[in-house]
């Protein structure tokens, strides 16, 4: 188990004061917002979600919410993707009313960095890690806070082994807080997530597994369009800067999003086939129908 003596150095080593705390519009980091002002009431504490343009308005009302009843003192950040080579992904603080939400973002980041997929996974990274590392840098100073990150202690297998090097710690985990005491914790507070925690985040990401994805093309088909308008869009479109990223769009006619190379209408038609549906109580297999990436139980950031 990661204890608290693991935090403790963390905060000795930096001791300012100072957290940054990074959230995914899901209860656990709700949870850990809430429980680090009572646990640190004279920290200077920030916590900021990042918007990718494709993420569901439910998880988006949900933090909304959350801010004004909880008074969260968070902040929406989303990336402003550079076009031009050996250029940054920058960030912008927003307001809600103004969020994008029709896939803009993550449309101009295909442009520059191509088809995102379990071979070319840069969507973490530029729109979620960069901005937010770059805003709490822009106000905390470089490398002057410690990251808060809500992972429970039934999650332990998603902590990247760099976590303490980045200044990174486990606030939830550290305590020993698991999903039942997540649920004890939600179980009569007057604001709640209105979808299954499986359908969260970007809506058909690449990293859930094929249940999850069969599940949501089952139910709502129109969440595929986008999708596929992005494949018809910039499957055949090389990167100048990626000779390994045109070497498989050659060897495959066209990059996809899903593994296997398959396209969002792949899953659609799989989709109408009998299946045992995902839901946020189902026993996933160990097998290639349940496999996902960490996205697919929510981007870890830092």
């Amino acid at each position: 188990m990661l204890g608290l003596v693991k935090f403790r150095m963390i905060m000795k080593l930096k001791d300012n004061k100072n957290i940054f705390a990074s959230i995914s519009a899901g209860y656990s980091s709700v949870q850990m917002i809430i429980k680090l002002r009572e646990w640190f009431p004279d920290y200077n504490i920030i916590c900021g979600m990042a918007n990718t343009s494709k993420e569901r308005p439910e998880s988006l009302h949900f933090m909304n919410e959350c801010e004004k009843h909880y008074n969260l003192n968070m902040v929406w950040i989303e990336g402003i993707i550079d076009q031009r080579k050996r250029k940054g992904t920058k960030f912008k603080v927003i307001e809600y009313k103004d969020l994008k939400r029709n896939g803009e973002i993550f449309e101009d980041g295909i442009k520059k960095y191509g088809i995102p997929s379990q071979v070319n996974k840069w969507c973490n990274r530029e729109m979620k890690l960069v901005p937010l590392k770059k805003y709490a840098d822009s106000v905390f100073g470089r490398n002057n806070y410690s990251i808060a990150v809500g992972l429970r202690a039934d999650e332990m297998d998603r902590v990247r082994a760099d976590y303490k090097i980045n200044n990174v710690f486990y606030p939830l985990m550290d305590r020993n807080l698991n999903k039942n005491d997540r649920n004890l914790f939600w179980k009569d507070q007057p604001i709640q997530i209105t979808i299954p925690a499986f359908k969260g985040n970007c809506d058909a990401c690449f990293e859930k597994s094929d249940r999850k994805l069969m599940t949501i093309l089952n139910e709502e088909p129109q969440i595929g369009y986008w999708w596929d308008e992005m494949i018809k869009k910039y499957s055949h479109v090389e990167k100048e800067t990626s000779p390994s990223y045109n070497d498989l769009l050659k060897a495959n006619d066209g990059m996809t999003f899903y593994r296997g190379y398959r396209t969002i209408n792949d899953l659609v038609e799989l989709a109408k086939q009998p299946f045992s549906k995902a839901t946020d109580e189902y026993i996933y297999e160990s097998d290639l129908f349940d496999k996902e990436g960490d996205c697919g139980s929510g981007c870890v950031v830092f």
